[in-house]
């Protein structure tokens, strides 16, 4: 009976995990691999050269994540932006599946630890690549565990094939080399510190042909061995690690970091108070992945993955040396009470899954997606085409997916050269003349927030005229604009790609 109402119990988690992870349309990169998919598929053809831009048109591209972009397509096309929120929420229950196979503790000590994490993790969760990297990264860790405490090697060569669909879905896959090298690290220290009986070289050669099958496979994708040259340059490039908020060290005045913090906390401090003493192995992995976070909050969501069975299991080695472990011993599972508690956890699910529908499930509205809905409607409408220049995250990789007559200045794709984005950094912040810059790459359509500094500008400039004003975006247009010849060139080849649907 204990184990029926402990597996109704980890239902009863997994689905707040999914309500919680059912998140609206909010990756501001969500809309460029939508259009790559749309590309794709309508082609049959992955593309080698940057596409929806006309300042970088057909320049080299490594469309990393296609296969999500394909993915996201597929489902959007046939089944709708509700469909896509569905599926992702439940690949990221599956992740945290994952994460309660490897804790021990009480169901209450789990519930606290899981409600912890999908907090932490919930500026990096939604329809976005970067979930496969979270789903994959915990089979990783789970699998590794095992093997490391059972020295049985059938399942860990499961991460070969794994790391094939991980290289094409996310840039994230060299967190899969990460976790097999510090897992054999982690067994040298635990022969070293902590179990001379481990049979270490035979473990150690395992991993290490894993390791090396799952190199290869990484060149099992349509760009070969250029693939691993994205992380690096991303790793490298300054405008990501000193500009875009993703790639930042958490900033703790934000409330958001508020559970990542916690969970540090929490963490550390039952790793101390434990009268069992926690692994070398995994202490390596805890201050690995913490490092990692305090590096770039992105990786937020492997130290989560990674320190919350560490919180629980520890918690419960120390409540069971204390008089709490009457109420929250392993023995002590529910007793008479289960039936209330069951009634207590389903009560509030019910009201978020309400909730749910008539929010994330429910109509599309520009304030939701945070994109411009009704200025791109209106361009549609009037038919106000050209090249287009807004903000480079959400409103750009709108537009090229919504308005593919309209090619755009600059979006959240990494194909663009950091010389390049300190440029429009200073366009729109004025420290550069904005009008120079237009007329050189012949911008003939604007879309920016009404109280921007260029929508201030652009109002007084007698060549751009205001087209269209709402709560959210002003447009401006200029009908007529003189382009060099190479703008030109460049200009017609995009449009000849355009029509491709």
């Amino acid at each position: 009976m204990k184990i029926l109402i402990k597996g109704l119990f980890e239902i009863y988690v997994l689905a707040y995990v999914f309500v919680l992870a059912s998140k609206p349309l909010n990756d501001p990169d969500f809309w460029f691999h939508l259009k790559t998919g749309e590309y794709i598929f309508l082609n049959r053809a992955i593309p080698k050269v940057e596409l929806f831009s006309f300042t970088y048109n057909g320049q080299p591209w490594v469309a990393h994540g296609w296969l999500s972009g394909l993915l996201f397509y597929l489902v959007q096309s046939h089944f709708g932006y509700g469909a896509l929120i569905f599926l992702f929420a439940g690949l990221l229950t599956l992740a945290f599946w994952f994460v309660l196979r490897r804790c021990t503790a009480h169901p209450y000590i789990v519930a606290v630890a899981i409600l912890i994490d999908v907090l932490t993790m919930s500026t990096n969760i939604g329809v976005r690549p970067r979930v496969f990297t979270i789903l994959f990264a915990s089979i990783f860790v789970f699998l590794l565990e095992d093997f490391s405490r059972r020295a049985e090697g059938k399942s860990v060569w499961i991460l070969i094939p794994l790391m094939v669909l991980w290289v094409n879905l996310h840039g994230g896959f060299v967190i899969g080399l990460a976790l097999i090298i510090l897992t054999m690290i982690g067994l040298v220290f635990d022969k070293w510190f902590d179990d001379d009986q481990i049979r270490l070289w035979p473990r150690l050669g395992i991993l290490g042909l894993v390791l090396a099958a799952c190199v290869l496979a990484i060149l099992l994708n349509p760009y070969g061995a250029a693939m691993f040259a994205v992380p690096i340059k991303v790793l490298k490039s300054p405008v990501y690690m000193q500009v875009i908020v993703d790639w930042l060290s958490p900033d703790f005045h934000r409330p958001e970091m508020f559970p990542f913090l916690l969970l540090f906390l929490l963490t550390t401090a039952v790793l101390v108070l434990s009268p069992k003493r926690p692994k070398p192995s995994e202490v390596l992995l805890f201050l690995a992945t913490l490092y990692a976070t305090l590096t770039s909050q992105r990786n937020m969501t492997i130290f989560a993955l990674v320190a919350v069975p560490l919180f629980a299991n520890y918690f419960q080695q120390w409540l069971d040396s204390t008089s709490f472990a009457k109420f929250f011993g392993r023995s002590s599972l529910f007793g008479g009470r289960a039936s209330m508690f069951a009634l207590l956890f389903l009560l509030p699910l019910v009201l978020f899954a309400v909730q749910l529908k008539s929010t994330v499930y429910g109509e599309v509205r520009q304030e939701t997606l945070d994109v411009p809905l009704n200025a791109v409607s209106y361009i549609k409408e009037n038919q106000i085409t050209g090249p287009t220049f807004t903000d480079p995250n959400v409103w750009a990789n709108y537009v090229l997916w919504a308005l593919p007559s309209n090619p755009v200045f600059f979006d959240g794709r990494d194909v663009y050269p950091d010389q390049f984005v300190r440029e429009y950094v200073s366009i729109v912040r004025g420290t550069r003349d904005w009008r120079e810059a237009f007329d050189r790459y012949g911008v003939r359509v604007v879309i920016v927030a009404p109280k921007s500094y260029l929508a201030r500008k652009m109002k007084s400039a007698p060549d751009w005229h205001e087209v269209y004003q709402d709560e959210m975006a002003i447009v401006f247009s200029r009908q007529t604009v003189a382009l060099p010849q190479s703008q030109k060139e460049r200009q017609h080849r995009f449009m000849a790609r355009c029509f491709y649907t």
